[in-house]
């Protein structure tokens, strides 16, 4: 019953001696289906309820694990055993391929179903056999087509998102409240993905209507993004706080400037166009009565029509050109928080939301610029330490530091000293200038890039008498060069794919290129998955399973590489 058309409901009334036909046993089929489905989709959503999992096996091989998804006509999809496919053998691989970049595929689930059985058809003047059985099941396809922005519902209800740019290497998206109170504040969050190993830049203006950048009350707001600043990790996202104006019952919005618009990759400049208007609700009220009212008002028909085209994408394949064919480098699980929260899970939130929080929780300093990202203050570390002197030193005689690790990893660092004064200020530069608060000496630093330490040397100008002096230091390491060096930096595991029996044992080899410290942290997920020891020997669980075995560079926490071990007997 691939039927999407589940209302207006008729069911059978039954009288004695009344006849009964092949229709009206699918009409009864048809009436139970129709209203089971109707409830799942309108009531639990749409995504994955439970499972389906998805991982890499090898370079060209995925496994998918068994689950429940609801589809976006609320038919139950049922994958009742894991299943293992070649990338290149599921439907939909060569038109994917032949799109775009290649960067990334994505992975969908769909509902299906097949006529089995057999028997024969006593109506027929031959007695033909028929099939007289339909089994449910489900397809996996692959598409290189990006969802709607309205692809989660639960979010749709309280923001609007909106895409601005997509090019298959980078998509920027606008999302923004859909109410909020006159003569106060909101945030446009700016969410950025990118899906290729070069690093993207750009920037745009946005004019707002009904809204002012809260910085300095202007109606162009000015976006900037320079990957090159950041962790390379692939999600990005920007804040940017606005006002609205003393008016109510207005739309306000927030609309890209075309010819504003400026992209580059790896700071070559290309060609390209971004688009969309985002608009907010500026009301007067309790905003939750808003959202409550707008959700409740919404035809019934045309919120269920507008997800029939909508795909359940289980996974974004990521992947590596490798001449005529390409490899699979990462997967990402359910990438549109296509999910289905059950009622257990609820029960549990609701539960933790009322217990005292125990999580250790990272804090770091406000940033109040948003093109800088909070990571950036792991390039730029500081400190003071003590060179101890001889008492009455003489001109020209040299004292050293000991070895100080600045914190900021291997390879260039700029280091800027200067001398502590007794008021708790610093000089910096030649102290000859300021010789009547510090002693006349001159310092210096040697790096070691190799160590991820430096010494401070000093030599005195003329006679000294203190018996110490106190260094002020910030080595700051240059972004260019600490994005350059991280680029070229490659963690692999040797083999890149392993099939063992349960408790069999395999010595696994981390391959560190371009990296001087190869020292390499183990793990497996999950826990139950086997165990793994500092020099790689792993060691198979009891149970059959596929478990990843990771590889995490100890210096580089971001350099991490993974294997899918299938332990079956």
């Amino acid at each position: 019953m691939k039927n999407t058309q589940l209302y207006p409901f008729e069911r059978n009334k039954y009288y004695y001696g009344m006849l009964l036909s092949v229709e009206d046993f699918n009409s009864e089929q048809r009436y139970m289906n129709d209203k089971r489905r109707l409830v799942n989709r309108l009531v639990h959503g749409v995504g994955v309820v439970s499972g389906l999992n998805v991982v890499a096996i090898d370079d060209q091989t995925i496994s998918v694990e068994s689950g429940l998804a609801f589809d976006n006509t609320g038919r139950e999809i049922i994958v009742d055993s894991p299943v293992t496919k070649k990338l290149s053998m599921i439907k939909g691989y060569e038109t994917a391929m032949s799109r775009g970049s290649n960067a990334y595929v994505y992975l969908c689930l769909e509902y299906n179903e097949v006529e089995k059985g057999s028997s024969y058809d006593i109506s027929s003047a031959d007695g033909s056999a028929v099939r007289d059985k339909i089994k449910e099941g489900y397809s996996l396809y692959l598409t290189s087509s990006e969802p709607d922005d309205s692809i989660d519902p639960v979010k749709d209800i309280y923001e609007e998102t909106t895409t601005v740019y997509s090019d298959g290497k980078l998509r920027i998206r606008h999302v923004i409240p859909r109410f909020v109170n006159s003569d106060s504040q909101l945030e446009l969050r700016v969410e950025i993905e990118t899906f290729t190993k070069q690093f993207a830049s750009f920037s745009y203006d946005v004019q707002l209507i009904c809204l002012t950048d809260e910085t300095d009350d202007d109606s162009v707001l000015s976006i900037k993004f320079n990957e090159m600043l950041f962790e390379k990790k692939g999600k990005y996202t920007l804040i940017y706080r606005l006002n609205t104006g003393n008016v109510v019952n207005v739309k306000g919005s927030a609309k890209v400037e075309p010819s504003s618009f400026t992209l580059a990759y790896d700071k070559i400049p290309v060609e390209a166009s971004a688009s969309g208007c985002s608009e907010t609700s500026i009301i007067k009220g309790d905003l939750r009565e808003a959202i409550v009212s707008a959700s409740y008002s919404r035809d019934m028909d045309s919120l269920f029509r507008a997800a029939l085209g909508q795909r359940l994408y289980l996974a974004r394949i990521n992947l590596v050109n490798a001449g005529e064919t390409a490899i699979i480098e990462s997967v990402s699980n359910v990438p549109f928080g296509q999910y289905v929260l059950g009622n257990d899970l609820q029960n549990a939130l609701q539960r933790l939301d009322g217990m005292p929080a125990r999580s250790v929780v990272q804090t770091a300093q406000k940033n109040d610029d948003p093109e800088v990202p909070a990571e950036s203050e792991r390039e730029i570390a500081g400190g003071v330490c003590r060179v101890d002197l001889s008492s009455g030193s003489l001109k020209n005689k040299v004292f050293y530091s000991d070895e100080i690790i600045h914190g900021l990893g291997l390879g260039s660092v700029s280091i800027i000293l200067g001398i502590k004064t007794e008021d708790g200020g610093a000089i910096f530069g030649d102290s000859e200038i300021f010789k009547e608060s510090v002693p006349n000496i001159k310092i210096a630093a040697k790096l070691d890039p190799t160590k991820g330490s430096f010494v401070v040397g000093v030599m005195t100008v003329a006679t000294v008498l203190n018996d110490f002096i106190d260094i002020r230091w910030t080595a700051i390491r240059d972004i260019d060069e600490a994005v350059g060096e991280k680029s070229k930096m490659k963690l692999m595991i040797k083999p890149n794919s392993l099939v063992l029996k349960p408790r069999e044992t395999r010595y696994l080899e981390a391959v560190c290129l371009n990296m001087t410290n190869k020292t390499v942290r183990w793990s497996v997920s999950p826990d139950t998955g086997g165990d793994i020891d500092a020099n790689g020997l792993y060691t198979a669980p009891n149970t059959e399973g596929v478990y990843e075995v990771v590889a995490q560079s100890a210096i580089y926490p971001e350099l991490k590489a993974s294997i899918m071990v299938v332990v079956r007997e």
